[in-house]
């Protein structure tokens, strides 16, 4: 048989499972920051506050990505409450980015929202990334205006 004879087969992405993340990860996590300085003070802080959570996908190759979820309860002007989550921060390892890894942490993170009776998931996007508006819109994430905010 010649090479061209070959079969060729496609390289299949590697298995991933999205789990809580624990202090255990923290170094996999600060790996996966932009600004070295700073991202183990980050980690550090996202890891002891009880109103965040982590998902971290991971495969053979280790921790992939996070995604970094707020849960706040909200007062309804009727006097009731109800549960929102929020994507904090979503971040995919660089030289894993386009194999739908952030989509599989979003969608984790949605149905963990669900299982907790979230009414809710909320991600917060600048006009300037784009990239990121795309990928929430095309989940089918929605522009919300009733949010107003001031700078201090």
């Amino acid at each position: 048989m010649s090479i061209a004879d070959a079969e060729i087969k496609p390289v299949a992405p590697p298995a991933i499972r999205v789990r809580l993340a624990g202090p255990r990860d923290s170094d996999a996590l600060c790996d996966l920051l932009d600004d070295p300085k700073h991202a183990r003070e980050q980690v550090m802080t996202w890891l002891a506050n009880p109103a965040m959570t982590l998902l971290v996908a991971q495969s053979e190759l280790g921790v992939l990505g996070v995604a970094v979820l707020v849960t706040r309860i909200v007062p309804r002007p009727e006097g009731s409450i109800h549960k929102v989550v929020e994507v904090d921060n979503l971040v995919v390892r660089a030289d894993q980015r386009g194999r739908r890894i952030g989509r599989r942490l979003l969608a984790a993170a949605v149905e963990w929202s669900r299982q907790r009776r979230a009414v809710q998931v909320e991600a917060f996007v600048g006009d300037v990334n784009r990239d990121a508006k795309r990928f929430y819109e095309s989940f089918g994430f929605a522009k919300s205006s009733d949010r107003l905010v001031l700078a201090a």
